[in-house]
Formats: C-alpha cells, structure tokens, sequence
C-alpha cells in the first residue's frame, strides 16, 4: 500500500531509545503524548529537575537538599526498577530519606513540568512505552511489528524493560535473550539479575535454554577460579 515495511528484527541496545521514540511517536495520541515530543538528555534532564527544585525552595533549605544530579538518580531508580521512592531511599540512598517527603513533591513537579514542556527524558522513553503493553490491543499491534527481538547482555536489563519484552511478545515465540547470571555486576540503571533467571519460566512451555560453554579469553586456571566462586551463587545457571 505504499508504506514503508515495519522493521522485522529489534536490537536492544544502540537502537532500542530511537526505536522506542518512533514507537511513541507512531501511537503518541492513543497514549496522551503529542507526537512532537521532544527528547531531554541526561543533563538536560537535571537541569530541569533543578529549575524546578529552586522553584519549590528546596535550594535554600537549612538541611542541606541533595544536589541534581542525586535527585535524578533517585528519580530515574524509582522508575526503572519501578518501586515506590520510600522504597527507593530506603535500600539505595538511606542518606536522603530524611527529604522523603519533599523529594516527592519535587517529582511531582518535574513531571508536570515535563508535560507542560512537551518533553520526556531517557526515563519515560521505556516507562510509556512499558504503559503502551498495558494495553492489551495496543501491545498486539505494535509486538506485530517485529517477527523477532533479540537482546544481548541481558543479565543488564532492568524491570521496565523486562515488562516491555513481556508485552511486545507475551508468549515468548520470536524472543531470544543472550546473557550471564555470572556478570551481572553493575546495576546500571536498575538492572536485576532476576530478569534472567526468571526468563525460562516466564513462559508456557519454558523459555529453550541454550548453554554457550566454550571460552576463547580466558586460560584454564582463570576460568577455574572463576567457576569456584560463582559456585558459591545460591542460584544460578549451571555451566
């Protein structure tokens, strides 16, 4: 009919933000967006959280206020690992938590402040995509689009995108993740090493597990330490 053909394979990392951003731009009016979005970058992300924190006075508090860019690492934690900021503060930043309260009216504001701007930052770019498979029609449409996903690193993903993958292919045909439980070591971004331990059983039948076993960088004693202390993982993949 004269359209460009929809992308049959979607890759999870360098592209995953542009992807996502055409997503919402494509169905931006079944969802509340304005499909002219604008797209803010890490600082510009904190500097607008911090027009709104000297907004609230928050700046010029007698207990000092956390800086910008910890309020938007708290902010962004929150929302990838999608738990409540109590929570939040309470396991990661336990030296904020006495700005509970103020923190949240902070957000609050930024939020607003991001819709009445028009704009979304790195963050809302997976939240409002994860919101769009809520919706159980829309999420057929647009897992429709791609006859296959594939993710690398996977052991690096974090909640929301676990939820964006559930949705775009629900009963796993056409998913491949690749990882290692093992390397699971930097939390960047909320990342949880449940994402794969849990993936096999996210499905009906279970997820085909694939073990790549031969090693081309490391020599016979590095791996044999190595495997000695990941054997200590009370739960793990076994390889």
């Amino acid at each position: 009919d004269g359209r460009a053909s929809p992308p049959a394979r979607l890759s999870w990392s360098g592209t995953f933000h542009a992807v996502g951003a055409r997503l919402l731009r494509m169905h931006a009016g079944e969802i509340g967006l304005s499909p002219g979005f604008t797209i803010l970058d890490r600082e510009d992300a904190a500097d607008l959280l911090n027009i709104v924190r000297h907004d609230l006075g928050l700046s010029e508090r007698k207990t000092r206020f956390p800086l910008k860019g910890t309020c938007l690492s708290i902010y962004s934690l929150s929302v990838n690992a999608g738990i409540d900021l109590a929570e939040t503060l309470a396991r990661h930043f336990p030296w904020c938590a006495e700005h509970a309260e103020p923190l949240r009216d902070l957000f609050d504001g930024y939020v607003a402040a991001k819709q009445a701007q028009g704009v979304l930052d790195y963050d809302d770019l997976l939240l409002y995509w994860a919101e769009m498979m809520r919706v159980e029609a829309l999420a057929e449409r647009v897992g429709g689009l791609f006859d296959h996903v594939l993710v690398d690193e996977y052991q690096d993903t974090n909640p929301l995108q676990a939820a964006v993958l559930a949705g775009l292919k629900p009963d796993g045909r056409g998913l491949t993740v690749v990882g290692d439980d093992a390397q699971s070591i930097y939390a960047f971004r909320a990342a949880t090493v449940r994402n794969i331990l849990d993936f096999p059983g996210r499905f009906s039948p279970p997820a085909a597990i694939v073990t790549l076993e031969q090693n081309y960088r490391s020599t016979t004693p590095i791996l044999a330490a190595s495997n000695a202390v990941i054997a200590l993982a009370r739960e793990r993949f076994t390889k």
